[in-house]
Parts: structure tokens; C-alpha cells; sequence
């Protein structure tokens, strides 16, 4: 059984860019935009997390076997 190994989230998107899979970072809290910095905040760990390492990958209805096939192959071959 193969181990898994972290990957920076950059690495990841850069590699699968040259595949041309289009990927991007997580979406920034809204507790973190400066619109909203004086506004009272409780907890936002988990997504400050997320936002930190989370990568939004090829999604949708129209998404083919095949392309989900690609983009799975894409990831496990880094």
C-alpha cells in the first residue's frame, strides 16, 4: 500500500496547470477580508485551515467518468 505524502497546495495546482487542469485556492473567509476586520468573529479555525491548504479541483454537473478519471490519475501521480 502506497504512503501518502503531503504536497504543498501550490505544488499540486502548479502540477496540474501543466496538465491543463484548472484548479484554485479556497475562497478567503469572510472574517478575514479587510470589509470585515472590525466585525466581531467567533471561531473560523476550521476554515481558516481549509483556506490555508484547500484546493478547489474540476466540479460540476457536466463533469465526464473521463474527466474525473484525468483529474484523480493527475493528483495520485504527483
Amino acid at each position: 500500500m502506497p504512503i501518502l505524502t503531503l504536497a504543498d497546495r501550490e505544488q499540486v495546482r502548479l502540477a496540474l496547470a501543466k496538465q491543463k487542469i484548472e484548479a484554485r485556492p479556497v475562497w478567503k473567509p469572510l472574517h478575514l477580508q479587510p470589509v470585515f476586520a472590525d466585525c466581531e468573529c467567533i471561531g473560523g479555525e476550521v476554515a481558516e485551515e481549509l483556506f490555508e491548504y484547500g484546493l478547489c479541483l474540476p466540479s460540476g454537473s457536466n463533469l465526464t467518468e473521463e474527466d474525473l478519471e484525468r483529474v484523480t490519475s493527475a493528483i495520485l501521480g504527483l
